[in-house]
């Protein structure tokens, strides 16, 4: 069933709210008109109902004749991704640092306004800066989907909401960050304001796992960590972030195991932990980390990356910090061809701080494939024809932090994906068919009628360019008959 872009609402009395979502408004006007499923009720005006696609309902909800400002108010506050990465606003956030699957909540910001926000949706971020208390992921042990669209009462009829005055819990200064941009497009004051919200959450998180519930831990043993504790570490002086940094190792790390230097007494990252190449930020703290070691451990011939005496890493050393075994890390250096003249020789291999900030910056671009829907749109099984075809470089055999599976540059996914948005200028119509509608009638998969537009044996006959990624394109009923794929 096409999308009805006139009328895909009866009544349209509810406006939108201050950090409301594309999803959380139209969520209000399901239940508005009496409809108890957002997805049923998506499936039946012909948009995706299996799973949010914020971009596409904004689209559907510009069709309302609404008042400008209500227009900019929904646009502000809803995730469209682009070049794989969340636009919010004027903020930015990766993939993995936002997630709209379940629905978490504030009981009291829903008791004073009935609408969700979209500060709750950003992963690391655990309480209301409003009212200090945690934000609720489930209701009677159960997670809150997005099918559901009210926002007073859950499926099984418990209230959502609490009318009861708060007790503050702690004070919240990243929570409180958050709310100033995500809701009020204000930065705050300080040295992070400069800088874009993915990069700080980035270290902030990680860093945040040193410590818990005041105390200093190894991160290895806290997965979800402090997200207030890494945030205060990116805001206090230099000085005082060496003298932490020399009080955890003390603390965490025995004398023994300081003795034997700086990169077998340091927690190791990995991907998982995000992007550090180009983060100041991160480099700041790692910094400081360095200079609080020196003050309690030992320096010896195997320096750190920021030692004048020694700025190489061995090959042990390398896989090390990023989390890939040795060989499989090996064998990718050759692959990339970043050191033609080394003589192979183990551990013994030497990695100058270019190449290695060269293999970092590439591993930190690397993606899974169930990761490249969120650039493509189409499940990655669907996608990876593609790159089986040759048209995007697969790598294989290189586990990071001990996931393995093929792995893909993101930035390649990304451009890809804009080659096949290329291939026409037209705009789709109600006659044509979507990518996995024809596909299913041509009896083609959807990987085969993608590699076909690329051999140029198949064309797109139009685009819905608010449609994420491959799901954009539109084809004819008769262009399988006329190509003979």
């Amino acid at each position: 069933m096409p999308v009805n872009r006139d009328l895909p609402f009866s009544q349209w009395r509810l406006r939108p709210e201050p950090a409301e979502p594309s999803y959380g408004y139209f969520a209000r006007l399901v239940a508005d008109e009496g409809h108890a499923s957002l997805k049923v009720y998506a499936t039946e005006i012909g948009i995706n109902g299996r799973s949010i696609v914020p971009e596409e309902l904004l689209h559907v909800l510009q069709q309302l004749p609404l008042a400008p400002e209500d227009h900019e108010r929904l646009r502000h506050s809803t995730p469209v991704l682009r070049d794989g990465i969340y636009h919010i606003g004027n903020e930015r956030v990766r993939p993995r640092q936002l997630s709209f699957k379940h629905r978490r909540f504030c009981p009291h910001c829903l008791a004073e306004r009935l609408h969700h926000r979209i500060q709750w949706d950003i992963v690391v971020a655990t309480h209301c800066p409003i009212h200090g208390t945690a934000l609720i992921d489930s209701v009677d042990g159960k997670k809150l989907g997005w099918w559901w669209p009210h926002f007073d009462v859950s499926p099984e009829g418990e209230s959502l909401i609490d009318r009861r005055s708060p007790k503050a819990e702690v004070s919240l200064p990243f929570h409180e960050m958050l709310r100033s941009r995500l809701e009020f497009g204000q930065r705050e004051s300080g040295p992070t304001a400069e800088f874009e919200l993915h990069d700080i959450i980035e270290p902030a998180r990680f860093f945040g796992r040193y410590s818990n519930a005041g105390q200093l831990v190894h991160p290895r043993n806290n997965p979800i960590g402090d997200i207030e504790a890494g945030f205060a570490l990116l805001v206090i002086p230099h000085a005082e972030r060496v003298a932490w940094f020399a009080t955890w190792y003390e603390t965490v790390i025995d004398k023994e195991k300081r003795r034997k230097g700086y990169f077998a007494s340091t927690p190791a990252t990995s991907k998982a932990d995000g992007g550090r190449a180009n983060n100041l930020l991160w480099e700041a703290l790692e910094t400081a980390q360095q200079e609080g070691f020196a003050q309690v451990g030992t320096l010896g011939r195997k320096r750190t990356r920021r030692s004048a005496n020694r700025n190489e890493m061995t090959l042990l050393e390398a896989s090390r910090e990023l989390k890939v075994p040795p060989k499989a890390l090996g064998k990718f250096i050759r692959k990339l061809g970043l050191l033609p003249d080394a003589k192979w020789n183990g551990d013994a291999l030497s990695i100058d701080p270019a190449t290695f900030q060269t293999l970092r910056a590439t591993i930190d671009n690397l993606i899974t494939l169930p990761q490249t829907t969120s650039i493509t749109g189409i499940p990655g099984h669907e996608f990876r024809p593609v790159a089986n075809a040759g048209f995007v470089q697969e790598i294989t055999g290189l586990p990071i932090n001990r996931v393995g599976g093929p792995k893909y540059l993101a930035s390649e996914v990304v451009e890809i994906v804009e080659r096949f948005r290329a291939l026409t200028d037209d705009v789709a119509t109600n006659e044509m068919k979507t990518l996995l509608g024809y596909a299913r009638a041509a009896g083609l998969s959807t990987g085969h009628v993608l590699v076909s537009c690329l051999r140029r044996k198949l064309r797109p006959a139009g685009i819905d360019i608010a449609r994420t990624g491959l799901r954009s394109l539109y084809f004819r009923d008769d262009t399988f008959e006329r190509n003979r794929l």
